[in-house]
């Protein structure tokens, strides 16, 4: 029989192993369609655009040969989008898009396309994201026999732009174009062979470039990490995958400096979303999942703004030839209500006790006003599982009992919201 003080001790190390969970914000508590339907979507790119509405960018493709490209909007935060309209058409296969809004507030669209004959990545730009305005191919120094493909775009301070892609049978690469010039056609390798690259740039200075590359069979692939200071001298590749079936990696900057790099993974019989974090690109964290689906989650792109994470991803309806642009926003935690600029000028005292705790914990905060308070459980997985307070409360310390006799032993996090302000606490339930 464990004693309790060995269940006190996992816990701790449990809660010294979890550091970083995500939960699903008040805002969407579920995923939410931007484009569904019989529809074969997939390949989405999400950013907020400076009149605060945000954009979702997609290929439409019905047979994995003809796409073109849609966009959607959502001026509430993505409860509720605009019908996809298309944007870009022609000729063959429109795919592999990224777009990016430059300090002219003017949209800058990165695509490929077979309309003559082999990929070749080309280039549009728009004022409002409906109307979009050819600028043709992207002359990156390459034959035209060559096919290069799969852009990936980052905004300098300088507004100057870097660029990721994907030549066919050599590798992946990375351009550079100064603000008003040309790109350069230097054809910089960054690994010899790789697949589905993704660039960013942290605040300080540091380029990091994640792509997938065969770690076995013809179809067993993992995901890798590069770094470069210069854009021309990269990283020795650190394989952060082991499974050989995991793909289509994204790489972000979180509001604490940490990187998140987000990725699909095949386990259990389907792929979902999975995501790990570092502070230095070498030394990656524990693995978190993400989605949990019987159905395919593939293709994620992760907007971060603040302690949100707004997650654009494929789900497959009928794999392979119906998938659905799916929306969640995500909250993003790093220990105990450490991030800022959740409660800022707010000192909630939020705590609770016993914990660890069997059947029941008291959770306890201080309001220095009256206020419109909201108190949710989360478990590990970012499920709300219980709803404690939803209403005004007066000046004061307050108390709430969380009766969780109905769950299973494990780590949870009560969520509490003051206003705009949030703080959060881990609670152990140990049976």
């Amino acid at each position: 029989m464990v004693t309790l003080s060995r269940k006190f001790e996992s816990a701790i190390k449990a809660i010294c192993l979890l550091a970083f969970i995500f939960i699903s914000s008040s805002a969407i508590a579920d995923s939410v369609v931007i484009s569904g339907g019989p529809t074969n979507d997939y390949e989405s790119w999400i950013a907020r655009l400076s009149d605060d509405r945000i954009m979702v960018a997609f290929a439409r493709n019905p047979d994995w040969a003809s796409g073109d490209l849609y966009v959607a909007f959502s001026a509430d935060n993505g409860l509720n989008w605009t019908s996809p309209e298309p944007i870009i058409s022609g000729s063959g296969d429109q795919a592999t898009l990224s777009f990016v809004q430059m300090p002219s507030d003017t949209l800058k669209l990165f695509y490929a396309s077979d309309q003559n004959g082999s990929y070749k990545i080309r280039s549009a730009w728009s004022v409002d994201g409906l109307t979009w305005t050819d600028e043709g191919v992207v002359a990156l120094g390459w034959g035209t026999s060559v096919q290069y493909y799969d852009p990936t775009l980052v905004v300098e301070s300088d507004s100057s732009l870097a660029m990721n892609y994907v030549v066919m049978s050599q590798g992946v690469y990375v351009a550079h174009r100064p603000y008003g010039g040309q790109w350069d056609t230097e054809m910089t390798q960054v690994a010899s062979t790789g697949y589905r690259p993704r660039l960013m740039k942290h605040t300080n200075g540091t380029y990091l470039y994640a792509y997938h590359a065969r770690t076995g069979g013809q179809y067993e692939y993992d995901v890798f990490i590069t770094t470069s200071s210069d854009r021309l001298n990269w990283s020795t590749p650190v394989q952060i995958t082991t499974n050989r079936n995991s793909h289509d990696p994204f790489v972000c900057r979180m509001y604490d400096g940490h990187y998140m790099v987000t990725y699909a993974k095949h386990a259990g019989g389907a792929y979902n979303l999975y995501c790990r974090f570092s502070l230095d690109a070498i030394d990656w964290g524990e693995e978190f999942v993400i989605t949990e689906d019987n159905a395919n989650n593939t293709q994620p792109h992760i907007w971060p703004e603040g302690n949100d994470l707004y997650l654009t991803y494929a789900h497959a309806v009928n794999y392979p030839d119906d998938h659905d642009v799916y929306l969640e926003v995500l909250a993003y935690l790093t220990g105990i209500a450490d991030n800022p600029n959740l409660a800022e000028n707010y000192d909630l005292d939020l705590g609770c006790y016993p914990n660890p705790f069997n059947a029941a914990t008291t959770i306890s905060y201080t309001l220095t006003e009256e206020s419109l308070v909201s108190l949710e459980v989360y478990d590990i997985l970012g499920r709300k599982i219980a709803n404690l307070i939803n209403c005004n409360q007066p000046a004061g310390e307050q108390t709430v009992v969380w009766n969780a006799t109905d769950q299973p032993s494990g780590m949870y996090f009560a969520r509490l919201r003051v206003g705009l302000h949030y703080e959060h606490v881990k609670m152990i339930l140990l049976k």
